[in-house]
C-alpha cells in the first residue's frame, strides 16, 4: 500500500475547480486508483448484491445527484477523475462510499464528535474509517484570493473533503449514523464542502437541513454564534442538541441516533459496536474537559482500549474501522490541527497545525 505521509493539498484561487480537481488527482494518481480500488472491493464484499451493473447505474445517479446539486464541486470532481485517469464510478466509490453502501447495507465507521464552550468554542472529532484508509489521509489547505487562508479541510486524496473550519470562524464536523430510506443523492463530501462555504450559522443549518443526501449523517454546526447538532437523513433532518453563544456546556456524538423521530429511523445493521461504549466514556470524561489542550487529550483517550475513544486496533471480530486521524480547533482564536493516526500505538502519527 502507497503512503502518501498525510500531505498538505494546496488549492490556488487562480485555478478553476476543474484545474484544482486534475491537479490533485495528477498528483495522487497511484494513491488515489490505490483507494478506490480497496473502497469497491470492500463494498463488494460486504455487499455481494452490489454487482457491477447496480453499482455503475447508482453511481451515475449518485453523480447526476452532485452536479444537479453544485456544478462547480462536480466539477472538481472531475478534474480528479481527469488528472487521476478513473472513471466518474470510481471516483463516486471513493467519495461517496459510506452512504454508496447505506443504499443497500451501512457501514461500521465510527467516528466522536465533540464541542465545549468554556470561555472559548472548541470542536473536534476523531476520524474513524476502515483501516485500510489511514495512509490516504491528507488536508486541504484552501487561500481566498487575497491570499489568505480560507478553510482547511480534513479529506482523502481523491475526496471533496470530510470535516473542516474556516476563516469565517465556522466549522462542520460529521459522523456516520445507520438509518433507513438511503437513496441516490448528492454526494456527502460534496455537502460537507458546500456548506463549509457559508459564512453564517443559520445559512448553514438551513443548507444542511434542505439538502438531499443519499443517507445519514450527524453533522456538528459551530459558529461563534452557536453550536447545534444534527441529524439529518433523507426526508429528515432534526436538530438534537444546541449550545447559545457564550453558554457554558458541551455537546458530543458518536454513531447512533438521538433524536426522537431519527430514533425512529434508525437501523441496527451495521451499527458500530463501540458506539454505545464510546458515548458512556465522553459522558463520564467530558464533565472536567474545560480547554483546547485538555479536549485534544480526550481525543487521543485510550481508556477500555481498544473500544477507547482512540483505537488504533483492529482484528476479524473488531469493527472494521480504527482511528485513522482527527481534528480539532478553537472557533474564536482560529487555532486549528489535523493529524493522522494514534500518537501513542502509531510510528507513522502527524500531526499539522494550523492558525486563521
Amino acid at each position: 500500500m502507497i503512503d502518501c505521509g498525510f500531505p498538505i493539498l494546496e488549492f490556488d484561487p487562480r485555478q478553476t475547480p476543474l484545474e484544482w480537481g486534475q491537479a490533485h488527482g495528477e498528483q495522487f494518481r497511484a494513491a488515489i486508483n490505490e483507494l478506490a480500488e480497496i473502497r469497491l472491493s470492500l463494498m463488494q464484499e460486504k455487499n455481494p448484491t452490489l454487482n457491477p451493473t447496480i453499482i455503475s447505474s447508482l453511481a451515475a445517479q449518485q453523480w447526476e445527484a452532485t452536479r444537479i446539486y453544485d456544478e462547480d464541486l462536480s466539477a472538481e470532481l472531475q478534474g480528479i477523475c481527469d488528472g487521476s485517469g478513473l472513471s466518474r464510478e470510481l471516483i463516486t466509490v471513493l467519495n461517496n462510499y459510506t452512504d454508496f453502501r447505506d443504499i443497500k447495507l451501512s457501514d461500521e465507521q465510527g467516528c466522536s464528535v465533540v464541542y465545549i464552550y468554556f470561555g472559548s468554542p472548541i470542536a473536534g472529532q476523531t476520524w474513524d474509517m476502515h483501516g485500510s484508509a489511514k495512509n490516504y489521509v491528507s488536508v486541504m489547505r484552501f487561500l481566498g484570493p487575497d491570499g489568505e487562508l480560507e478553510s482547511v479541510i480534513f479529506s482523502l486524496v481523491g475526496c471533496l473533503g470530510m470535516m473542516g473550519f474556516t476563516r469565517h470562524r465556522t466549522t462542520l464536523q460529521v459522523n456516520n449514523i445507520n438509518t433507513d430510506g438511503a437513496m441516490p443523492g448528492a454526494m456527502w463530501p460534496a455537502v460537507v464542502r458546500k456548506t463549509l462555504q457559508f459564512s453564517s450559522h443559520e445559512e448553514m443549518t438551513s443548507h444542511l437541513s434542505t439538502t438531499n443526501v443519499t443517507s445519514g449523517h450527524t453533522y456538528l454546526v459551530a459558529t461563534q454564534e452557536r453550536a447545534e447538532m444534527w441529524e439529518v437523513m433523507p426526508g429528515l433532518a432534526e436538530q438534537v442538541d444546541i449550545l447559545a453563544g457564550n453558554e457554558e456546556g458541551y455537546m458530543f456524538h458518536t454513531n447512533h441516533c438521538l433524536g426522537h423521530d431519527s430514533i425512529a429511523r434508525e437501523t441496527k445493521i451495521g451499527q458500530n459496536s463501540t458506539t454505545h461504549i464510546r458515548f458512556d466514556l465522553l459522558d463520564k470524561k467530558l464533565g472536567k474537559v474545560r480547554d483546547y489542550d485538555a479536549l485534544y487529550a480526550l481525543l487521543n483517550d485510550h481508556e477500555n482500549y481498544p473500544k477507547s475513544i482512540c483505537s488504533n486496533f483492529q482484528t476479524d471480530s473488531q469493527d472494521p474501522s480504527i482511528t485513522c486521524g482527527g481534528a480539532i480547533g478553537d472557533i474564536q482564536s482560529g487555532r486549528i490541527q489535523m493529524w493522522r493516526g494514534d500518537e501513542v500505538y502509531d510510528d507513522n502519527f502527524v500531526i499539522h497545525d494550523f492558525q486563521f
